[in-house]
């Protein structure tokens, strides 16, 4: 077997009932116990570029220097309920319940500078939703910050968060996203009302020493009806923005389950629109590719269609095929994806590789049946088990590397390391697993789903019907350039026979109409001529 492309010692963390743990794996197998061990944690987070991690416990947050496993930060703040690190790592926001004696009495929201142990703000935060945290948001390189609040957004200017800071007015603003970029955009969200329908806004973000309250119009705007929340999704640029809406209820009475559309804005406003899925059904996932140059999209009833978009026009250009898939997952480079079905499809994933010519190849397949909870790292894809306890981690030809099995795991992570630290590299000759098992070099989990049988309907003449929600037909399934799974022609139906007297003006004459109709022509000019 070859070697395997896995950096050496790199760190995966996982939590269990006796704490936190990180370990060092290389070539598929763990190699040591590190001396981070069982260290109390309810909760962990890794700053973006794995340089430090913060435990949560009963009585606060640690902050460690994850390569030493020193402890760097301690905060005293019991009853914290969620953390989140700044871009670069510089700050640490804590949030705490919130105690019983009501806005105003307390500030249960603070940002902590990890290098001073300072507290750079506070405020108070009545309620906590996890799909809206962080609620202090940063820019790339943490020289803004904002906060969404009662028609107005706040802009801060770190380390300066109380003395320069910058009203956006911005009515009945309920949800607000910023770009990941050093010049960022604003991206907000005014809820449906009975006067309006909902509102997306772009803005561009005030400039420090302005004055205390803005008005601006926004640069560029969107309406969308029937929305009840967003969920916004940035490319890695900042150049355009993925708006997911979705409602409680459908209106069209097509779902019992709600509603979803998908929406595309470019920040120069020359494109704005609602992205044109061919397929009815919940948008399941929308993301962006690393490299902003395209996004990927899971839609439909199962088996649901995945479909590669361009990033500048919006335009449908390759699709990776139907199946039972509602997550997607891109290597850090953006030339691989993942696809796989989580919850309560079965667990396949199918690995993909982006061509030179943007074609993508399927290189390899697997199961992780019960999985929760999944993450790319380099070239490897790592998967949570929810019921058989452990974790797993494939190769992207889905060959079995590793499998770790734990009698409790509340949570397992790769340790990100920072932008840079690897560069891209094609996969290995040899390794492609087809989809009849064929082509694989060493050994592995060979669990995956194999080639797909013929379709066969329901009622189809063996008699026991193979037909499935969750399968597609093998030629709705394989990758190829973007086609409509819904024909704009009219159906191609050519009468031939019918009744008596029934006309078809599409219809051939057959031979022997033909045949008498010309002995009636010869037949009628002989009489024309006896005539004469």
């Amino acid at each position: 077997m070859e070697t395997l492309e896995l950096p050496a010692n790199i760190g995966i963390l996982e939590r269990g009932p006796a704490g936190a743990t990180i370990h060092a794996h290389s070539a598929g197998s763990a190699i040591s116990r590190s001396v981070f061990s069982d260290i109390p944690a309810l909760q962990t987070l890794f700053s973006v570029d794995g340089r430090i991690l913060a435990c949560v416990h009963n009585s606060g947050v640690s902050v460690y220097d994850a390569k030493s496993f020193v402890p760097v930060l301690q905060i005293h703040t019991p009853g914290t309920v969620a953390v989140s690190f700044s871009t670069t790592g510089r700050f640490l926001c804590v949030l705490q319940k919130a105690s019983n004696l009501g806005a105003g009495k307390e500030k249960n929201l603070t940002v902590w500078e990890v290098s001073s142990g300072a507290i750079a703000y506070d405020c108070f935060q009545k309620a906590f939703s996890k799909a809206d945290w962080p609620t202090i948001q940063f820019s790339a390189d943490d020289g803004i910050a904002c906060r969404a609040v009662s028609n107005e957004v706040h802009f801060f200017f770190p380390p300066h968060f109380t003395t320069h800071h910058v009203r956006l007015r911005v009515e009945q603003v309920a949800k607000c996203k910023l770009s990941p970029c050093h010049h960022p955009v604003i991206a907000s969200f005014a809820p449906t009302n009975q006067k309006q329908p909902g509102k997306v806004s772009l803005y561009d973000v005030p400039s420090a020493g302005t004055q205390e309250l803005v008005k601006q119009e926004p640069k560029v705007q969107k309406s969308i009806f029937r929305v009840q929340d967003i969920d916004f999704r940035w490319a890695s640029d900042g150049s355009a923005v993925l708006i997911i809406a979705s409602s409680d209820v459908d209106m069209t009475n097509q779902s019992y389950f709600g509603e979803t559309n998908l929406h595309y804005a470019r920040v120069d406003g020359r494109v704005n629109c609602k992205v044109s899925l061919d397929k009815e059904g919940a948008v399941h996932e929308a993301s962006w590719s690393p490299n902003s140059d395209e996004f990927v999209v899971v839609y439909g009833v199962m088996p649901a269609k995945a479909t590669i978009f361009s990033a500048l026009t919006c335009e449908p250009i390759y699709q990776l095929g139907s199946g039972p898939h509602n997550t997607v997952r891109w290597n850090p480079f953006g030339h691989m994806i993942c696809l796989a079905g989580f919850g309560n499809l079965p667990g396949d994933l199918r690995f993909y590789d982006k061509k030179a010519d943007g074609k993508y190849k399927l290189t390899g397949f697997a199961r992780a049946a019960c999985s929760v909870r999944s993450c790319y790292c380099k070239f490897i894809y790592f998967c949570v088990l929810n019921v058989d306890n452990g974790f797993k981690i494939w190769r992207y030809n889905g060959e079995l590397l590793y499998h770790a099995e734990r009698n409790k795991l509340y949570e397992a992570t790769w340790q990100p390391v920072a932008a840079g630290t690897y560069k891209s590299r094609p996969i290995s000759p040899g390794t492609v697993r087809k989809e009849d098992g064929s082509g694989l070099k060493g050994t592995g989990d060979t669990s995956g789903p194999r080639k797909p049988p013929p379709y066969v309907p329901p009622h189809g003449s063996s008699g026991t019907g193979s037909f499935s929600l969750a399968h597609a037909p093998p030629e709705e399934s394989k990758p190829g350039k973007y086609r409509t799974s819904r024909s704009t022609e009219p159906f191609p139906f050519t009468a031939t026979s019918g009744p008596p007297g029934a006309t078809f003006a599409d219809s051939k004459a057959s031979k022997n109409a033909a045949k008498n109709a010309k002995k009636r022509a010869a037949a009628k000019a002989k009489k024309g001529m006896g005539a004469t």
